[in-house]
């Protein structure tokens, strides 16, 4: 059957008296344009998704290295400043001053962790790490951090699961007036004056040292201190740079923001209802060890400390557990991350990738291991090599 239509066409002619029929789509005609029009449809839209879907996996990776870097710059900014005493040579010869009854509060050592008693001011030890701790004994080691805000990551295969790094020193902000002109020394005359502008400097531990001795005070302490053979002075009388003392402990803690503005994780229902596992690290705020997130999706590290046995600066070898009287010989530390996506993505599987942190042939993480939705999410591993300088340089003068 078709659908016929009468057209005229020239009027007042022969052709017009007889007329003309034209003919239109026969039904079947129309069925195969629908369905060429309906595949069509059907691949753009394919395109439409599968473009949607490879850009949000380029998006996650994108995240996932940002995410990397930023939490390479803060363990490496830590480890770079590790043992260092502003001015200060040998670490063995800083001291409290006598006024000054400097101590922390909340402190992080324990029988465990010793020593005990003002713990974050080991500066002896500018660097240390422990493995092998898990939710159930980590509040026992390290009193600032709760059990439910440790991750000890997953158990694959590998025992030397997300350790705790520790490190104290420094901070390289000094507090001191303009230099003026070189070579004479700082001008640091009105130190006073910028010491008392710092915020909460009343309660902050301050460090000040010539190359041969040092002192560490809470900054209220600083005015009686000045006048007293404690404070330390160029021999034009100027005060020495004064530096903030820090003592950071990082660690992974399984959620980002616990649900309803806890201070602990939860459990599934952190992060909305997808918990992001996130580097943070216990940190001196004034006198007080605080816990601050730093960056989300960290979710396994792994460090290898290069420890120098001939003095030279330089390590001879690397190990995850260095022995009780290396620590202080600790010259580098690599640092391996692995970072997953902050969401999941349905169409992912990332099941069949081993990752192999430290490059040692032994499978540290697969997620085929564990539940559902693990193998939803991007990986990537990174690592990075950090020189710990104020330790090294010492060792090459």
């Amino acid at each position: 059957m078709s659908v016929k239509i009468r057209a005229l066409i020239g009027c007042g002619s022969a052709h017009c008296e007889a007329g003309h029929w034209q003919t239109g789509l026969s039904m079947i005609e129309l069925m195969v344009a629908m369905a060429v029009g309906l595949v069509l449809s059907v691949g753009l839209f394919t395109m439409i998704a599968n473009t949607s879907q490879s850009f949000k996996i380029q998006d996650d990776f994108a995240r996932v290295q940002d995410n990397a870097a930023t939490a390479l710059r803060y363990l490496g900014d830590s480890i770079h400043q590790a043992g260092f005493y502003g001015n200060l040579m040998t670490p063995g010869n800083l001291r409290p001053i006598a006024a000054s009854a400097v101590a922390t509060v909340n402190d992080c050592g324990s029988a465990g962790n010793a020593p005990a008693a003002n713990w974050a001011l080991d500066f002896t030890t500018p660097l240390i790490a422990y493995p092998n701790l898990t939710p159930t004994n980590i509040n026992g080691i390290f009193p600032c951090i709760r059990a439910q805000n440790f991750s000890a990551g997953p158990a694959i295969a590998n025992t030397n699961r997300n350790p705790v790094l520790v490190t104290r020193g420094a901070n390289g902000y000094r507090i001191c007036a303009a230099i003026f002109a070189a070579p004479g020394p700082p001008n640091c005359t009105t130190g006073i004056n910028l010491l008392t502008a710092q915020n909460n400097y009343t309660t902050t531990i301050y460090v000040q040292g010539d190359p041969y001795s040092g002192v560490i005070f809470y900054g209220a302490d600083y005015a009686a201190m000045r006048p007293t053979v404690d404070a330390k002075k160029y021999p034009n009388g100027n005060d020495f740079e004064m530096f903030e003392y820090r003592t950071h402990v990082y660690y992974v803690r399984p959620c980002s923001r616990p649900a309803g503005g806890a201070a602990n994780c939860t459990g599934a229902a952190d992060d909305n209802n997808q918990p992001i596992p996130t580097l943070v690290r216990q940190q001196l705020v004034g006198s007080t060890m605080t816990e601050v997130p730093l960056v989300e999706g960290i979710e396994l590290v792994d460090y290898r400390f290069g420890v120098d046995t001939n003095s030279d600066g330089v390590p001879e070898f690397f190990t995850p557990t260095p022995v009780a009287t290396d620590w202080i010989n600790v010259v580098a530390v690599k640092v391996s991350l692995l970072v997953r996506s902050n969401t999941m993505n349905a169409g992912y599987d990332d099941s069949a990738k081993r990752y192999d942190l430290d490059g040692d042939g032994t499978i540290d993480y697969r997620c085929d291991l564990l539940a559902a939705p693990a193998c939803s999410f991007k990986r990537k591993v990174f690592s990075q090599i950090f020189q710990v300088r104020n330790v090294a340089q010492r060792r090459l003068l």
